[in-house]
């Protein structure tokens, strides 16, 4: 029985670090894209073009 259970927690162990780095990854996008709209709201408000200037640019 101590054998089997051995190759048991090596499994867990590793299905355990995958469900962790999962968490850490969707953590990490949530954070970047939370970063990612307040950089826009922050930096994009100055640079509006509208369309009509848009057009005569070209």
């Amino acid at each position: 029985m101590k054998v089997l259970l051995i190759p048991i927690a090596i499994l867990a162990f590793l299905i355990f670090l995958i469900v962790l780095g999962a968490i850490g990854l969707g953590i990490a996008f949530l954070v970047l894209a939370a970063l990612g709209k307040l950089w826009r709201l922050l930096g994009g408000a100055g640079r509006r073009v509208s369309r009509a200037g848009r057009r005569q640019r070209i």
